[in-house]
């Protein structure tokens, strides 16, 4: 894995060249972080694009780890396992096509690490999917919960824009306020929020 830098770093100029969105230099090093501290063993990532954020995360995988992460677009997923090979991870990584609110629901593992970013009026629904599948002390990370800044400000967000905000302002309540969750939300990139797992039991 020494040519991991150089693998994100082309990656970064793809992105940019395809007008792919990946995660923000900030939020992939706070990404990193929290997955670090957790030492995940099994992972679920909703919207893989090429890869870049699946990379990050395999980094801190515990040895024997792996990572599911399901995507629509298959022309990326065949992106992603390139640059993937390429970066010697591949083989820890689950691709699965499809829509994440329906293929959540089909899945039997348990994950300690979620991270979500995928479509972003259905986040809270994502959500609620993945909960009966969280181990505890598990983490959620959800990437651009402030959709540009006008989730604090929804006044500022143009008409089209105005679901997907009171959506996400939607999940950041329920992340703030649910008793099994501890969430702090980061003003960095577009806005990221990291939800710890309390369990299902209200101590």
């Amino acid at each position: 894995m020494d040519n991991v830098k150089s693998i994100l770093d082309t990656m970064e100029e793809y992105a940019a060249v395809q007008h792919v969105p990946i995660i923000s230099r900030e939020g992939g090093q706070l990404l990193q972080e929290v997955a670090a501290a957790v030492k995940p063993v099994a992972v679920l990532e909703l919207g893989t694009a090429i890869g870049y954020s699946t990379l990050l995360l395999a980094t801190t995988l515990t040895i024997g780890g792996k990572i599911t992460t399901i995507e629509q677009d298959e022309n990326r997923i065949a992106i992603a396992k390139q640059f993937l090979s390429d970066a010697g991870v591949l083989g820890q990584i689950k691709f699965i096509a499809g829509d994440a609110g329906e293929v959540v629901p089909q899945l039997v593992d348990k994950f300690d690490l979620v991270f979500i970013d995928a479509a972003k009026g259905q986040y809270l629904d994502y959500l609620h999917k993945v909960m009966d599948k969280l181990s505890p002390g598990a983490v959620v990370i959800a990437d651009n919960v402030l959709f540009r800044g006008w989730v604090l400000d929804d006044k500022a967000a143009p008409k089209r824009f105005r679901t997907i905000v009171k959506r996400l302002k939607a999940y950041l309540e329920f992340v703030a306020n649910d008793f099994r969750f501890k969430t702090t939300i980061h003003h960095i990139g577009d806005g990221m929020a990291v939800s710890y797992y309390q369990g299902e039991t209200n101590q």
